[in-house]
């Protein structure tokens, strides 16, 4: 008795929120894009970058 092939239930695309979207395109100053902070910037209170006062 051959078995019947079951469908697999189609997924539901997942809608791309505005922040998502819009975290692409907007980069932060002093961060570079694998994440690391660039020269001169350091990290604030809240997790801000700033730049670093000479």
């Amino acid at each position: 008795m051959a078995t019947a092939k079951r469908k697999a239930p189609a997924k539901r695309k997942t809608a791309t929120t505005a922040k998502k979207l819009c975290s692409k395109v907007i980069k932060r100053e002093g961060v570079k894009s694998n994440g690391q902070l660039k020269k001169g910037y350091k990290y604030a209170k809240g997790g801000r970058v700033v730049k670093v006062k000479h």
